[in-house]
């Protein structure tokens, strides 16, 4: 007669990744997931918290590499350990993938409105957002005809809260006089690197009593943009 004193137990599991894992796109990201117990030795399987796992994924194991990866990519993985004894076991690692995108400004008053007005000795305000992956890598910096801006009493640069309007920075432009005159450009871009950076440019200029406002994002997509008023 055989008998089997069998122990049984429920599995565990950790990951040896971080988490979050922030990455620059076009790298490879390995997360590995290792048993730490269970009786009889469980499985591991990887999921993705929404949709399937990227097409381009290899698994090994409790390995899972994304080769070359996009921010179509980012998102909630999960490695599931399942022995049928008692629950399943399961850890997460969120991977955020750095992203700039969305380049835009507006005036403040708005040249673009017939019954708003842009006058000499007038306050002018020129706002400048970007979508940032992550917003809390993302910095700005206000440059003039090439030379960089630092606030001043009539030049005042803010960044407005980020619960409030995210990803904004603001130029306050006191008192418009002509020798404000120039190009203004709002450069954005991730402490973390590894893409390129956003340029806005707004162009302020006297021509035959007129100021010209016009901006081109560079780099990641490029687009023109003016418009005309009087003064």
């Amino acid at each position: 007669m055989f008998f089997c004193l069998c122990f049984l137990a429920s599995p565990s599991i950790k990951l040896l990744v971080d988490d979050p894992i922030v990455v620059n796109p076009g790298e490879a990201i390995t997360l590995v997931c290792v048993t730490t117990g269970g009786e009889p030795a469980p499985s591991l399987t990887w999921v993705r918290s929404f949709g399937t796992l990227p097409e381009k994924t290899v698994l090994n194991g409790g390995t899972l590499t994304i080769p070359a990866i996009t921010s179509d990519d980012a998102g909630t993985y999960s490695c599931i350990a399942n022995n049928n004894v008692g629950n399943p076991a399961k850890k997460s690692t969120n991977i955020i993938v750095r992203a700039l995108k969305k380049g835009r400004f507006w005036i403040t008053p708005d040249p673009y409105h017939k019954d708003d007005n842009i006058q000499i000795g007038r306050e002018v305000k020129i706002s400048c957002q970007v979508e940032a992956v992550p917003s809390e890598e993302l910095t700005f910096s206000w440059f003039k005809n090439g030379r960089p801006l630092r606030s001043s009493e009539r030049m005042v640069i803010t960044q407005t809260d980020p619960d409030i309007s995210p990803g904004t920075t603001n130029l306050d432009i006191i008192d418009l006089k002509f020798t404000d005159f120039g190009t203004y450009t709002c450069v954005a871009s991730l402490k973390g690197g590894g893409i390129s950076d956003i340029s806005i440019d707004v162009n302020i200029s006297s021509s035959t009593g007129k100021i010209t406002f016009g901006h081109q994002r560079r780099r990641h997509n490029r687009t023109a943009m003016s418009s005309h008023w009087k003064t």
